[in-house]
């Protein structure tokens, strides 16, 4: 690896542990080069989704110009030190490069979208902004080359729609509704209740529905198990718990979506990941879980 190819992956980690983010506990369960990739390609999604919400800028223009320098990244002119690494990434895993732009079309529809008709168009949104993410994740995880697609594609809109549900509170803040609008009228949910956290008769059974249609899409998700590498089931294992803890959380008092964001704490998410990795060391070499040092 050269210096600049090195000093760029560096960037790339260095980057995505600056934002916090929990998910990045779930790099654990995958050797060093593997975890390497998963930080370049968390780089691109993560800037992406910080363009879109700088406040007094032209996020749009931002998108548009991160989109040219990604075109410009391929072709091998590097205007972001990061996208090196990404380019890397993409050419030794051969990864699809449509599903990053899939991604910036998602961030960017979030520009100018407050409401989604139907489930058609929040599943095709959910796609762009989750199921494209973990498509591009899979060749770096390890996966059979005639995967179950659908599968992989029901695990991101599983969880994003785990996301908008616990988002309910703080998107209407910004006058953004996500569930479907024929959804909301077809259980009496007025769009102005939503906007103003108050319950109504019509919002648990309205939460029921989305949490059953959440809950058959994880059950989908479940057939791409098989088809991962073990490096790719202790990754997927992670993020579906996890996710799938939190809608359950949701499922105990759904009303208090309304009222504020529903979290898995920080250290639980540790314990479960703790629990994953030790149930698949194998038996004589289990020791006390500690952070690898990439």
């Amino acid at each position: 690896m050269t210096d600049h190819l090195s000093a760029s992956y560096s960037l790339c980690r260095q980057f995505s542990k600056q934002s916090g983010s929990n998910f990045l506990l779930s790099f654990w369960f995958l050797p060093r080069e593997k975890r390497q990739a998963m930080y370049a390609l968390y780089a691109f999604f993560r800037h992406t989704d910080d363009l879109a919400d700088e406040e007094g800028s032209d996020q749009k223009a931002s998108l548009r110009a991160w989109r040219d320098h990604f075109h410009s990244a391929l072709r091998g002119d590097f205007n972001d030190p990061r996208l090196l690494a990404l380019v890397d990434t993409i050419r030794r895993y051969e990864i699809p490069e449509q599903y990053f732009l899939e991604s910036i079309e998602g961030v960017e529809s979030d520009l100018s979208r407050t409401r989604f008709a139907n489930f058609d168009e929040l599943h095709h949104y959910c796609y762009q902004v989750a199921s494209a993410i973990g498509l591009s994740c899979l060749p770096v995880w390890g996966v059979r080359p005639n995967f179950d697609r659908d599968a992989a594609i029901a695990a991101g809109v599983a969880f994003q729609l785990t996301n908008i549900l616990r988002d309910i509170h703080e998107d209407a803040q910004r006058g953004r509704i996500y569930i479907p609008l024929d959804d909301l009228h077809r259980h009496a949910v007025p769009e102005e209740s939503l906007l103003k956290g108050q319950l109504t008769p019509g919002f648990k059974p309205l939460m029921r529905f989305e949490i059953d249609r959440a809950e058959k899409l994880f059950t989908k998700a479940k057939d791409l198990r098989n088809d991962l590498h073990p490096d790719g089931r202790r990754i997927f294992d992670a993020m579906t718990e996890t996710y799938h803890d939190l809608l359950n959380q949701i499922a105990r008092t759904p009303e208090d979506v309304l009222r504020r964001k529903i979290q898995v704490g920080s250290w639980r998410k540790v314990k479960l990941f703790a629990r994953l990795a030790m149930s698949r060391m194998p038996l004589g070499s289990r020791r006390p879980l500690k952070a690898e040092v990439p």
